[in-house]
């Protein structure tokens, strides 16, 4: 029997990105049911699951621009995690730009507080209908290029994934 691991895991991105879904998939409770019954997370709402190995405490940051604004003002929410999941919905073109904010002014608390960890990057509804549509090929191959200009900037890991609510997660890739 192996000592379980602590793992504090950050889920942020902006409102309506899929977070919450997705920390359902990667709870493993991803029936359609627990989909439909999902509301908008209001603040912060922390969770906590056990795998063989490690238990994560998952905070879900609830993405309106109210909530994201006050998360910026207290750097002490994001003390001592080790992985952070950020979500951008592939779909809202609109918004990448104000994600790609968000995402920098989270890498720059980070960065200021010294606090080094792993980050996730989660195109999200990036549903199977468009994984050949040369558009959304287009968009995601603009958002790695701008992922990558970001992280040029930090000493941070980085991997970015295809997702959506269709994804079969692999715990090992993602956690």
């Amino acid at each position: 029997m192996s000592a379980e691991k602590r793992i504090k895991m950050a889920i942020v991105g902006l409102d309506n990105a899929g977070k919450s879904t997705i920390l359902l998939t990667l709870q493993r409770q991803a029936g359609l049911q627990d989909f439909t019954k999902l509301q908008p997370t209001k603040g912060l709402q922390t969770e906590q699951f056990t795998t063989d190995d490690n238990v994560y405490n998952v905070w879900d940051f609830g993405g309106q621009s109210k909530y994201r604004e006050s998360y910026l003002q207290k750097p002490e929410y994001f003390a001592e995690t080790d992985k952070v999941i950020f979500v951008i919905d592939i779909q809202d073109k609109e918004r990448f730009e104000v994600a790609l904010k968000y995402l920098e002014e989270i890498l720059e608390i980070m960065k200021k507080n010294g606090i080094k960890c792993e980050y996730s990057i989660f195109l999200h509804k990036f549903d199977p209908e468009l994984l050949e549509s040369e558009e959304y090929q287009e968009r995601s191959q603009n958002l790695r290029k701008k992922l990558r200009q970001l992280f040029k900037n930090y000493q941070f890991q980085v991997k970015v994934f295809h997702t959506s609510i269709y994804t079969i997660f692999q715990r090992i890739q993602v956690m």
